[in-house]
């Protein structure tokens, strides 16, 4: 049951399964991740060493799962119920819970600023897919 009326869970798994796909590419050398590793200043070995992908991708998805169902109770509350409404909401929400507090984080952490942008770069696509998809398919 959802907290403020219905939401579409098919949707919020479709936001998860594209989030996931955006990530492999937006991360990919062949887009953004030659400059996040340097900005990181980490090697790809250096990234091996202790990954698990099992645990990685297995918490990435539930955290998208999550922030899906958190921008549609969202835009439930906001009566958002349109393309450009999800899109709307998803902006907003991307601007000041996702912008805001990691740039206080890579002030405070001593990250460069090209980290910052590669990270809220792909926050911001998937943030304004999930409007878009939630718009488009509210219930």
């Amino acid at each position: 049951m959802a907290l403020h009326g219905e939401v579409n869970y098919l949707a919020i798994l479709l936001c998860g399964v594209i989030a996931m796909f955006l990530g492999t590419f937006w991360y990919s050398p062949f887009l953004f991740g030659k400059i996040w590793l340097e900005s990181m200043d980490k090697s790809e070995e250096d990234l091996k060493k202790d990954f698990k992908p099992v645990k990685t991708y297995g918490l990435t998805f539930v955290s998208h799962l999550v922030m899906a169902f958190g921008l549609a109770q969202i835009m439930t509350f906001m009566d958002a119920y349109s393309v450009p409404e999800g899109i709307r909401v998803a902006f907003l929400c991307w601007v000041g819970f996702t912008v805001a507090p990691m740039l206080v984080n890579t002030l405070y952490e001593g990250k460069k600023i090209k980290l910052l942008g590669v990270d809220t770069g792909y926050h911001l696509i998937v943030m304004l897919v999930f409007g878009t998809i939630l718009g488009a398919w509210p219930v």
